[in-house]
């Protein structure tokens, strides 16, 4: 018999997981929540199969159980997730029901996955970041891992050089990539969680592509490697950008660090500069790549250790992925429910999605949507480079 799943948040990227999941045999009924009533009947409009509307205020922690036990699995894309992450996740493991994010924020994350025995103990199954970035990532990194007979180094990478159908807009994202960019950020180092510093320098080897500069930046996937495992020594996340940028986002973190911009102004600085940059911008973006190093793929995972008792470097990326980051975040989600659904979900607990998924059952579902630059089959999709 078909479930009922509950999904919190019906903007851009929960409207289009919930048009993805109700396209499934699996979901008998959907019902979404959001803040604005409004929104909520314009996402289940475009939705397949019985599906309702409801609002919901996420800090009615009482309502919200109450909403939550009507449902098998609940979906959740209310962000930011710094604030509304970890409350959520504690009212899914109240009711008793089984629960997926897309959270893309380090902080939350180290204590959503410390509710590891909490969740294990109510019976209730948690995956965390299950979007793009982590999520994609997370899923790269579990090939990287398993191709490797032993670990020190895992780099998670994402590249805003390489051209989607996004546009950058000021919005609670930009907000989000500032304070990433500002602060102090997670990573493991020596084995332990330690606070670095955003947009450093780090060199990596691209198997068959070469070194290039790529700069750090907080997230999620250096907290969840580390969380899913432990013996890896170092674990990262990188920004890859022109040469030609960094001295701007540079500015930004400083100003933000001393208090003379918040993350607001420095987010509507960003766009206002992108959009006034014009022809020189894309000159000198041209001109650093020349002097940068090889091009990079939009989402990668690099592995340094050894494989049969010698060095060894493992990169995994994907040849295709679908057109912006609505979809690559959305999809994942709603995919990600079907397979827990299906009792592909390995045990109860909290965890990342290394850790909850066998990544070739994954990649195999997500392929059908991957269409840029252009489509390419399951067995194709995920492109794993040795040195």
């Amino acid at each position: 018999m078909g479930k009922t799943v509950l999904l919190l948040g019906t903007g851009a990227m929960g409207s289009l997981a919930a048009q993805t999941v109700s396209a499934f045999s699996e979901v008998e009924t959907l019902i979404l929540a959001s803040l604005d009533a409004t929104e909520a009947e314009k996402a289940a409009v475009k939705c397949r199969g019985a599906t309702t509307a409801v609002a919901i205020d996420v800090t009615d922690q009482e309502r919200l159980v109450q909403l939550m036990r009507r449902a098998d699995v609940v979906l959740n894309c209310v962000g930011p997730f710094f604030r509304f992450g970890l409350p959520i996740l504690e009212a899914a493991i109240t009711a008793g029901v089984d629960y997926l994010d897309i959270c893309d924020d380090p902080e939350p994350t180290k204590k959503m996955l410390d509710l590891d025995a909490t969740a294990r103990q109510a019976g209730t199954t948690a995956i965390i970041g299950m979007g793009a970035s982590p999520g994609l990532n997370n899923l790269l990194g579990a090939m990287v891992r398993a191709d490797l007979d032993k670990v020190d180094l895992l780099v998670a990478g994402w590249n805003i050089e390489e051209k989607t159908d996004d546009t950058l807009a000021f919005s609670a994202a930009v907000i989000h990539w500032m304070e990433q960019c500002s602060g102090t950020i997670l990573e493991c180092r020596d084995g332990a969680l330690v606070d670095g510093r955003p947009l450093e320098d780090l060199v990596i080897d691209y198997p068959g592509r070469g070194r290039r500069t790529i700069y750090t930046v907080g997230h999620p996937e250096p907290v969840s490697f580390h969380y899913s495992w432990p013996e890896v020594r170092r674990t990262h996340c990188g920004m890859v950008m022109p040469s030609a940028w960094i001295g701007m986002f540079r500015s930004y973190r400083d100003a933000i660090d001393a208090g003379k911009l918040t993350l607001e102004e420095a987010g509507r600085d960003l766009v206002k500069n992108a959009a006034e940059a014009g022809f020189f911008s894309a000159l000198l973006t041209h001109l650093s790549r020349l002097v940068d190093g090889p091009r990079l793929p939009l989402f990668f995972v690099l592995g340094q250790g050894t494989r049969h008792g010698k060095p060894a470097t493992v990169a995994a990326s994907l040849r295709a992925t679908p057109p912006d980051m609505a979809t690559m975040t959305g999809i994942p989600l709603a995919l990600g429910a079907i397979m827990h659904l299906r009792g592909q979900t390995s045990g109860t607990g909290v965890m990342a999605p290394e850790r909850a998924f066998a990544p070739k059952d994954f990649f195999e579902l997500f392929a059908p949507y991957c269409t840029l630059p252009r489509p390419c089959p399951a067995d194709r999709l995920v492109d794993l480079v040795r040195a």
